[in-house]
């Protein structure tokens, strides 16, 4: 649905001479005059789009006689409107007024609802949607109502003015300090809104909400943007109306894979209601965002205020990981790290789904793979999340427990790592971050995202160091056979390295290591040898006719094709197959040596291959595994 301020009158539905009339209700007959409807949006605080409803939109409707109320008899009992072509408002059948002098009282209610409102009753069930994110989710967030009473028979349009009853909130970034708006901009910062009721019952008669339930996570809608102000705008969610406190509303946003949260000042919203929050956006180590309630031109008061952001983190709530720098976070307390939150991808003869687990990490910072609980299983409906996994590292196999909940949405850690759904009475103030290597070479930072494979983690990308790790320089090359050193297209951010700079030992970052023959059969073994796992983005045919196999990339694994420099037997080097190639060098049996193998994936291929490698013409990827 979207917006707009002139009323549209809607074409007539075209008068029929029955010989019998239409019994909507058995007890009150209907006589000929057809109902028409003309609609008009007021007050459109909560619309996505800038136009009336939109086509294929359906709304309910009911209809009394003037002296009855809805929880008495009803003359039209839920039918539905369709919006059409042309702004036609088409009913599910063709209503008439009734017979005589009687009026009727309309209510009219959106989105239409297969139940409506129960016999004898007056109240709607009324629900937000968790993830806002998308304009369809978000207009199904919506929820209007419309009344027209004392409507006696004639050819005229019923009008039906639809009010917003639910409530929207507005974010506003406000860099702190020196912090850049357009810097903040690039980070996208991931953010969610905490702690709120999403479903209620609204009562048509008092115009009232109550029973509210069903406390969970809200992805806003929208797109940050700087302002003029030099603030970020753009994110938004609807709420249905609900007083608001700092002890259990929050806005907990990733901001470049650290956790932060803004408890909600205590505001008192209504229907049609709007209210900003400016979240001071400084980065530090403190958990916490300094955040201000304010209220938007030309909408009803809000009283609004400095909040006291005194909370740290306890809840974690699984909305608010982005996984964009990493498909693993990690959890602090006191200082140490107490669990991992991995984003990884479940692979077996009986279950097959990338999933969101935790695995506690004990005193001596090892992960125990053996103690993992599956928080969400992303490709499955049913409500089996809640299992728990262990893992066998020798065989690189797990078994798992299935578990009998919906998706998990918050939790709570004790101090060993172990999760827990309810929370307890003194509950962990925790630090959450994402977990990347951190390659420091010569003075310089470099981080790269990580990925959990079965019991292996990966490197997310390629390397693309240009010093060793002691911080000399890696010499840039552009011929092959002329010394160790990397290879660079031009107009791509691609890094390839001869044999001779692999071998030097002094490639990968501390704690990683260029994978062996055994580490990628055992990541082959793992995905049954089905390179569409490790495969991403947009791979070309060989040559023409030729047909691409699919890369999903369910794995993390982010293989692209990057393609490799070659010395052909002119002793010219050449960069090829770029967009259909991937291969990357193998560490031979002992330090210093390379595999007479090379790793290649290639675009009309579904499997993994070993081809044979060449390390003074060739110049391949390299991506590293941990130790």
């Amino acid at each position: 649905m979207k917006k707009q301020s002139k009323m549209i009158l809607l074409s007539s539905i075209v008068f029929l001479n029955y010989s019998c009339v239409n019994q909507v209700n058995s007890d009150i007959a209907s006589g000929t005059i057809p109902i028409t409807f003309s609609t008009n949006v007021m007050n459109s605080s909560t619309r996505v789009t800038e136009t009336t409803f939109e086509q294929g939109d359906k709304v309910g409707l009911y209809a009394v006689l003037t002296s009855n109320s809805i929880t008495q008899k009803r003359y039209i009992d839920n039918i539905w409107l369709e919006y059409g072509e042309e702004g036609t408002l088409i009913p599910e059948k063709t209503i008439f007024y009734p017979e005589g002098d009687a009026k009727l009282d309309f209510i009219s209610y959106y989105p239409y609802q297969t139940q409506g409102i129960e016999q004898g009753k007056a109240e709607l069930s009324v629900s937000v949607q968790t993830d806002q994110s998308n304009a369809k989710q978000r207009s199904q967030s919506d929820f209007l109502i419309a009344k027209a009473s004392n409507i006696a028979g004639s050819n005229q349009a019923v009008g039906l003015n639809y009010i917003h009853k639910l409530a929207k909130i507005r974010i506003v970034l406000k860099p702190q300090n020196d912090e850049s708006a357009a810097d903040i901009l690039k980070a996208n910062p991931r953010i969610v809104a905490t702690g709120f009721k999403t479903q209620a019952s609204y009562n048509v008669e008092s115009d009232s909400f109550s029973n509210l339930t069903e406390e969970a996570d809200i992805i806003p809608y929208g797109e940050w943007a700087i302002n003029e102000e030099g603030n970020l705008t753009g994110k938004e969610f609807i709420i249905i109306p609900q007083t608001m406190n700092t002890a259990s509303q929050s806005l907990v946003m990733d901001w470049n894979g650290k956790i932060y949260t803004c408890p909600i000042p205590e505001l008192s919203m209504t229907g049609s209601n709007q209210c900003e929050i400016s979240v001071s956006a400084l980065q530090s180590s403190n958990p916490t965002l300094a955040g201000i309630a304010g209220n938007i031109t030309d909408w009803s008061t809000v009283s609004g205020g400095i909040t006291e952001n005194k909370e740290n983190v306890n809840a974690i709530h699984l909305a608010s990981l982005s996984f964009a720098l990493s498909d693993i976070y990690r959890v602090y307390y006191g200082g140490k790290p107490i669990a991992e939150i991995c984003r990884e991808y479940l692979k077996s003869d009986g279950l097959s789904s990338r999933v969101i687990t935790s695995y506690p990490i004990d005193e001596n910072e090892i992960i125990d793979l053996s103690q993992g609980t599956v928080l969400q299983l992303l490709d499955k409906d049913d409500a089996i999340n809640g299992g728990k996994i262990s893992w066998n590292t020798q065989t690189n196999t797990f078994a798992y427990i299935e578990g009998n909940l919906p998706p998990i949405q918050q939790f709570y850690l004790d101090s060993n790592g172990k999760v827990l759904l309810e929370k307890p009475d003194d509950p962990l103030n925790v630090n959450i971050t994402s977990y990347t290597i951190r390659d420091i070479r010569g003075g310089t930072l470099q981080t790269y995202p990580i990925v959990k494979i079965g019991t292996q983690y990966w490197m997310k990308e390629n390397l693309h160091a240009t010093m060793y790790q002691d911080g000399s320089g890696i010499t840039k090359q552009t011929t092959l056979g002329n010394g160790a050193g990397y290879f660079k297209p031009e107009k791509v951010n691609y890094f390839f390295y001869n044999g001779e700079a692999v071998t030097t030992g002094e490639l990968a970052p501390e704690n990683w290591k260029i994978p062996n023959l055994n580490d990628w059969e055992t990541l082959q073994a793992y995905v049954n040898n089905d390179a569409s796992l490790l495969k991403t983005g947009e791979w070309l045919a060989l040559k023409a006719g030729d047909t691409v196999c699919a890369s999903t990339g369910e794995s993390g694994l982010n293989i692209i094709p990057e393609g490799l420099f070659t010395q052909n037997s002119d002793g010219q080097t050449n960069y090829v197959n770029p967009d259909r190639t991937a291969a990357f060098w193998i560490k031979g049996d002992t330090n210093g040596t390379l595999s007479e193998k090379a790793i290649l994936f290639m675009s009309t291929k579904n499997t993994i291959d070993f081809g044979s490698s060449s390390p003074e013409r060739q110049a391949l990827s390299v991506r590293c595994i941990k130790e």
